[in-house]
Parts: C-alpha cells; sequence; structure tokens
C-alpha cells in the first residue's frame, strides 16, 4: 500500500513537470515567434495577444485532457458562447483564470499589481489589456483610468472576467465580494453573467505542487443566473446587486 502511494505521488510529479513545462515553454516559444511579432504588425495589439493566449491555453488544457483522463470538462455551449458581458466567478483553484482564457478569445481580467513588475510576464499582461488593481482595491486608481478601455472591449464582443472573492476558497465556500465589478458594470452598462465553477480544485489543489491525476473528476462551469440591471433607474444600487449575485452563488453551492 505504501508503495502504491509512493508511485503515484511519482507519476503526479511527473504529470505535473510534463504540463507545467509545456506551460511554460509554450509561453516562451509563443512569445517569440507570435506575440512580439503580433505586437509588432497588429493593428490591434490587444486583441491579437488577447487571441493567442487563448489558442496557447485551449492546447494546455487539450494536453491535461489527454494526460489526466479520469477528469472530465463538462463547459455547456450557453458558457462559451457568452460575448459584451462581465463574467462573476466563484474562485477554487490557480486553474481557474487559465480555464476561463481558454474557453474565450476576447478575454481580459484584473491581475494583482504585482504580477506586472515580473519580467516578460508583466510586459505580456501589460500589452494583453489586463488591467492591475492593488489586491483590496479593484476599483483603485489603476482601475478607473482603464474603463473607458473596458467598455469598448465589451463593445467589440470581449468579456471581462472577475473574482470577487479576490482568492482561491480553501473550503468551498464563498469568501466576501468585492463590490468593484459590481461598479465597472454599471459603468459599461455590461450584463453580469454568473458562472459557477466545481471541482477545479480536485484536479490542482490549493497548498499541493502536483496535478492530482488519480481522482475521478468533473471539472464543471455552469450559468446559474444573468443579471441585466437598470443601470439608469434612481433605485440602482451596487450593493444590492452585489448581494442578488452571492445569493445565486450561496443557493447554487447549497444545492450542489
Amino acid at each position: 500500500m505504501r508503495l502504491t502511494k509512493i508511485i503515484q505521488r511519482i507519476y503526479d510529479f511527473c504529470i505535473t513537470v510534463l504540463l507545467w513545462t509545456y506551460f511554460l515553454l509554450g509561453f516562451l516559444v509563443l512569445l517569440v515567434i507570435l506575440y512580439i511579432p503580433a505586437y509588432i504588425i497588429a493593428e490591434n495589439r490587444a486583441t491579437a495577444l488577447q487571441n493567442l493566449n487563448h489558442i496557447h491555453l485551449k492546447c494546455f488544457f487539450g494536453v491535461t485532457r489527454f494526460l489526466i483522463r479520469r477528469t472530465k470538462f463538462d463547459i455547456p455551449e450557453e458558457v462559451r458562447q457568452i460575448r459584451s458581458a462581465i463574467i462573476v466567478c466563484n474562485h477554487l483553484s490557480y486553474l481557474d483564470p487559465i480555464l476561463l482564457v481558454s474557453l474565450f478569445p476576447r478575454q481580459i481580467t484584473i491581475v494583482k499589481s504585482t504580477f506586472f513588475k515580473v519580467p516578460i510576464f508583466g510586459w505580456f499582461l501589460k500589452n494583453t489589456g489586463y488591467i492591475p488593481s492593488a489586491p483590496n482595491e479593484m476599483m483603485g486608481a489603476a482601475m478607473i483610468n482603464n474603463l473607458e478601455t473596458i467598455k469598448k472591449h465589451l463593445a467589440d464582443g470581449g468579456i471581462v472576467f472577475v473574482f470577487p472573492e479576490g482568492t482561491r476558497s480553501r473550503d468551498g465556500k464563498l469568501a466576501p465580494f468585492n463590490k468593484g465589478v459590481f461598479s465597472i458594470a454599471r459603468y459599461c452598462k455590461a450584463p453580469i453573467h454568473l458562472i459557477l465553477i466545481k471541482n477545479t480544485d480536485m484536479l490542482f489543489r490549493p497548498g499541493f505542487f502536483s496535478f492530482n491525476t488519480r481522482a475521478v473528476n468533473t471539472i464543471e462551469m455552469k450559468l446559474i443566473g444573468t443579471l441585466e440591471a437598470d443601470y439608469k433607474s434612481l433605485d440602482f444600487s451596487v450593493s444590492s446587486v452585489a448581494q442578488k449575485a452571492r445569493a445565486l452563488f450561496e443557493k447554487n453551492l447549497l444545492h450542489s
């Protein structure tokens, strides 16, 4: 039994090294042969880089499906076809944001400002149109300066995905919501789609280095609601929309 567990851990480790090597080398190779040329040539640099990143991560999850056969993905077309909207999600794993990028060709999100200081990666984030924000200040100065860019991105068919909890849940329960994303939706007059993510934390668990290749698992994304607020109404309240969104997540988590 002990030997079996050791072999399983070695296997998990090897699969993890293969996947993250593919992820990092793929990024560096694409940086040289595609990202930088697209940056120089493309009329819309951000759009070109978003599409290339989408393709790279779509291939990453293709490799993940091939190597980890016990994990399935259940992502309905009603999620895949979302456009010109803000997506609000719960947050379970580091896989959540890259899974969303793999689904949508035109996507931006809000990233902690410290990541923009990382060499190469920071350049990529900035030129892909991702928005820097302080960890606890989603509506900080950097965000306000980018609201018009976000509005145009949405009008052109892009999506903005945000995890209002701000960090991964360690126990599956919802952390308090930051209301900034709902203020962004009001400014852009955009619909808000609520997406419930399930079981990404079973494949890549918080606090562990290795992918969990042994568990029989289905990663799901479910559209649990769409909020089309009357932004022109004098009675509109960011707090009430945030509360309604959170209530829908809590209801669906309770029955999942």
